[in-house]
């Protein structure tokens, strides 16, 4: 039987769109998903459909359409992902909410919608994209590092819920992937002139756009690393590849004075000076 694999996030050029590529080199029935269709490109092979994880309207029309079609959903992957980079003391909150609730409800609504469809034929597989920052927080990035971690958080809680219905729940954790997201993390950068970061603002945007160096994985090798291990009949609890996933798996099991000797100095928190009785 043809398996059937439902994506959101399928921008072109992201790693939800290099996934696509992927499940239909191995014969998979492909659902690509985006807001906007037209951001998906030339995707070939796929049925392509506008879904926003925020809107539950949306969700239920979309998981419908494909179950209405087809009958099931063996795979569901929880890409879609907001930004949520800058200070803490700094980030605007309408644009931190954002990403919450992209990164963590959005991914928690689609898991309802097609979690009941698996749980009637007792099986499939929800894997959530978290990160390797869900592992260890980072300077600059701590509202998307916290929706990350918070996926990580849910994803282990809904193993354990979903275990009994013969429906596995999976995590999947990138390093640095070649994507987009440095670009639009980029762009949502915002430094105050007031702000106490204003003197290490080139840091900030250097974190913004760290995981699209020279050495970043490529968005294909990544993809057929992560399809591999997803059509395993039981892949791993935790599917953890990319350029910088050791060291950030490395860190989480370090001392955190460690850690954040670390970063502070990567990421240009050292060159802070206090201002307290100036």
């Amino acid at each position: 039987m043809t398996l059937v694999v439902l994506i959101t996030g399928c921008t072109e050029g992201g790693i939800g769109n290099g996934l696509c590529q992927e499940f239909v080199k191995r014969g998979c029935k492909v659902y690509a998903t985006a807001r906007r269709v037209e951001s998906m490109g030339a995707l070939q092979g796929c049925e392509k459909l506008a879904l926003d994880v925020t809107d539950q309207q949306s969700i239920n029309s979309t998981v419908q359409r494909v179950i209405d079609e087809v009958g099931h959903i063996d795979i569901l992957v929880n890409n879609a992902g907001a930004p949520g980079v800058g200070p803490l003391l700094d980030i605007d909150l309408d644009a931190a909410r954002q990403c919450v609730e992209v990164n963590v409800f959005g991914l928690l609504a689609m898991s309802r919608a097609v979690a009941k469809h698996m749980v009637k034929r007792g099986s499939g597989k929800i894997a959530n994209v978290g990160s390797i920052v869900g592992y260890s927080p980072t300077p600059w990035a701590g509202i998307y590092a916290m929706s990350k971690a918070a996926v990580h958080s849910l994803t282990d809680t809904l193993r354990m819920e979903l275990a009994p219905f013969g429906v596995q729940a999976l995590v999947i954790a990138p390093g640095s992937i070649t994507s987009n997201f440095g670009k639009n993390s980029t762009n949502m950068v915002s430094v105050p002139e007031d702000s106490l970061y204003l003197s290490v603002v080139k840091f900030i945007y250097a974190r913004a756009n760290m995981s699209q160096g020279p050495n970043s994985t490529p968005t294909n090798v990544f993809a057929t690393y992560v399809v591999n291990k997803l059509l395993k009949r039981f892949p791993p609890r935790y599917i953890t590849y990319g350029n910088n996933s050791f060291t950030f798996l490395l860190f989480y099991y370090l001392p955190f004075f460690i850690r954040e000797f670390v970063l502070s100095r990567r990421l240009g928190v050292n060159q802070l000076k206090s201002i307290a009785n100036k």
